[in-house]
Order: C-alpha cells, then structure tokens, then sequence
C-alpha cells in the first residue's frame, strides 16, 4: 500500500466515524478513528475526534491527549481548538479553555458552538459583559437560536437585567420546549417571581387554528420520522397567491437593483448542481443561503442584502424551507414534481429572465418570470419550469410561511421543526452538520 492510498484509507475512515458519531454510536466512531490513525497515526481529524468520542465517554484525560496531540499536528483547526477548550473546561481548567475557545473562534468566527463555548467559558470567568456581548452578537447573526437565547437570559440574569433575561428565555422555550427542565426557577416565565415585570403571554389560538393544531399534533403522533413532510390540515390550496400581500415581497422588490447586482457578482464556480435527488435536472445549479434550517454562513456572507431580507421577514428558516439562488441553463427543463409540504409558498424573484421559451407551470397554470418582480405559489402542488432559450435564467428563491397560519401555529411548528433537527451536545454537533466546515478543517492540514 502506498502512502497516498493510506491517507485516503484514513480519510474515508474517518467520514464514515463522523456520521456514527453523528448517530452517538460513540464506540463504533472510535473503532473507525483508531482504525484510520493506524494509517496515520497523525492524521489530525482522527485524533481529534477520537479524542472527543473518548472524553464524551468519560475518558476526559485521554481525550485530552488527543486533542492537544491534534492541535499540535494541525495548529489552524478551528474544531480541534473548540472540543480541546471544553474538555479543558470539564476538567475545571479554564484559563486554558479560555484560550482555545479564543482561538477556535479567531479561526471560524462564524463557527455558533464555537461562539457558544467562548461566551459560557467568560461568563464562568466572570467576564459578564464579554459574555454577554457575544452572546447578542450571535444572535444577530442567528436570531433564532434556541441555546444562545437560554444562555443570554442567564448571563442577563446574573448582570442584574431581569426582565431583558425573562424575555430571552421566553424566546428560547418557544425554539426549543425541550429546555424548558433546565431553566432556573427565578427564570421560569411560567411562574416568574413577584414584583417581576414579564411581558404579555401571547393570545390564545383562534377556533379554527385551535382544531389545525389538534389535528396535526394528532397526524404527527404517528409519523414521526420527518415532521417537516407531514401536510398541515386546513390550509388553502391555491396554485398562485398575490405576493402583494406579503411583507418580504415588498423588501425583495425595492431592494432588486442591489440583489440583482448582488447576484450577477457571484463567480460561477460558487454554484452546485442542484442535489435534490429528482431526474432531468441537469443544467440546473445553486447558489444555497439557508438549506432546511442550516444557514450557509459563507454563501450568505456573499450576499448580504438578500440575506438581511432572509433574516428581517417572516421566512421559512426551518426544517420546512429553503433560501437560494436558481440558475437554469439554456434546454434545462425541470420536470412536474411535488413539493414536500404545504406550510410554506415559495417565492421567486426574477434576477435575468431571457426572452423566449423559459417559463414556469404549477396547477397547470402558467406563468412567466418578470425581471424585478416576484411569483408567489404553492409548491406543494404539481409544478414545472424549463428554460428552452440561448441564455440562463435566474431567480431568487424564498420561502414564506402559509398565510392562512397565525403566529401562534407559526411559532409551534418553528419549535417543532428545531426540536426535531436539534442536535442535543455542543462539543460534536457542529462538523456533524456543516458539510463545508469539514471541508475546511481538511484544509487545515492537507
């Protein structure tokens, strides 16, 4: 065997343990990690994640190992620096954690955990007003995140704020109802202590939201393996809606000029073939800003404005939505399909609409494209588009909340859809989920 086919051993045995560890399957992980630094025994994402397999099982000082072993063979991986700094930190050293969670985020500033694990160690250090800084810098930048949220209200807490604490806490318990056992009973908004200004409880689901929610609870019982597929109940089905009616239509409208040149700035080489798995879509290539929940932060970061639309509306960052830029080469042609459920619309923006052949069909109702304008429809229904000319189209493609939910049906299904993708442990969950994060941690060391 040569050394080149040993590296690349090692390397596939080391993706095959980073999806068992994604499954917690924490001894079979490390079988395959131990497996691929028998290959190499200096190979940096083994050691690494070997060394936080063993320290989740217990085996702290052995971890510990690992991961300082890891760091020294590759002094740029950002996960390395973040998993080292928590086990650190399990074992009450917390200058040094300190220090690599500092690091970790200097090297993925966009990295959350990372984020999350610099600020809990400040506030244990009693950094208060670092910890909190960070923590609302975070949520600027990912203002529903549930775990950012419940850590805020407990720095705010301990800073004297209370009534800014209770309203984090209410925001993270409507993200993430599994908290709700590890909050401290002085920030319990179910029962907040007397004399403790609290804001209005929201109002009571009408009658008509009351019964959807019944029945899709009921429905949801008993399919639980994909809770974003499942059909809400007692939605309007209508091919095609006026987007005028829609608050995100108008912000994507007036800002067409800067998403248009935003857009026509992207290098080609940033798109990917379209990967949802139909047939016919060759031609057919994206630009993904947030993909079923997960936020790409460097595509969003090359594209600020759209992204700031995506983040100020009442879009779909859920399980259940998508946010991209669509390209669709010339002869491309998108055969009917079904969308996977009925909660959301989708929008499109028309970015560059050549003249001829190109064209959209949903319900068997046609439709044309319009440069700075935006369709919205209902793609739960049977829908195609083709783009039978010489010149690409594109558009932009947004995902909003069905109008006939209410707020309160809006912020139960965003609870559920992150209770269903939370991923429970921040020390591994983050290279679990963030394909190009791996990527990069490869870099780091090739």
């Amino acid at each position: 065997m040569t050394a080149t086919t040993g590296l690349a051993d090692a390397d596939r045995l080391v993706e095959e343990g980073t999806a068992l560890h994604a499954q917690n399957r924490l001894a079979d992980a490390a079988e395959r990690y131990r497996a691929a630094l028998a290959r190499d025994p200096e190979h940096a994402r083994a050691l690494c994640f070997l060394g936080l397999a063993i320290a989740q099982q217990g085996g702290l000082d052995e971890g510990l190992g690992l991961l300082q072993r890891a760091v020294a063979r590759a002094p740029d991986f950002a996960e390395a620096h973040n998993h080292l700094g928590s086990v650190l930190q399990e074992l009450g050293r917390h200058q040094e954690a300190l220090a690599h969670h500092e690091r970790a985020v200097a090297l993925a500033p966009t990295n959350p955990d990372a984020r999350l694990n610099l600020a809990a160690m400040q506030e244990v250090l009693g950094r208060h007003a670092e910890a909190i800084d960070a923590l609302q810098a975070l949520l600027r930048d990912l203002p529903n995140h549930a775990i950012a949220h419940f850590n805020l209200a407990i720095a705010l807490d301990g800073a004297g704020r209370r009534d800014e604490a209770l309203a984090h806490m209410r925001q993270a318990l409507a993200l993430q109802p599994a908290l709700a056992p590890r909050v401290p009973p002085p920030l319990d908004p179910r029962g907040a202590p007397a004399g403790v200004t609290t804001q209005a409880a929201p109002p009571p689901p009408d009658a008509a939201a009351q019964r959807r929610m019944n029945e899709f609870i009921s429905s949801f019982l008993t399919n639980q393996n994909d809770p974003r597929m499942t059909m809400y109940p007692g939605l309007t089905a209508r091919a095609v809606h006026d987007p005028q009616r829609f608050p995100a239509v108008h912000a994507l409208e007036a800002a067409f000029e800067d998403i248009r040149r935003e857009v026509h700035e992207l290098a080609a080489s940033v798109f990917q073939p379209e990967a949802e798995g139909m047939a016919g879509t060759e031609g057919w290539d994206v630009l993904l800003l947030y993909e079923r929940g997960r936020k790409n932060a460097e595509n969003c970061a090359r594209c600020p404005i759209i992204t700031r639309i995506i983040e100020s509306q009442a879009t779909v960052r859920t399980l259940a939505g998508l946010m991209y830029v669509s390209k669709t080469n010339p002869g491309t042609h998108i055969k009917a399909h079904l969308g996977p459920t009925n909660m959301r619309l989708r929008c499109h923006l028309g970015i560059q609409v050549p003249e001829g052949d190109c064209g959209l069909k949903v319900g068997g109702q046609p439709l044309k494209w319009q440069e700075g304008r935006c369709i919205v429809f209902d793609d739960h229904l049977e829908h195609e588009s083709w783009n039978f000319t010489s010149e690409p189209r594109i558009v932009l493609i947004i995902d909003l909340w069905h109008p006939d939910l209410t707020p309160i049906e809006i912020q139960f299904l965003e609870g559920l859809h992150r209770y269903a993708g939370y991923q429970a442990t921040s020390l591994n969950r983050y290279w679990a989920r963030n394909a190009q994060a791996r990527a990069k941690a490869r870099a780091a060391y090739d």
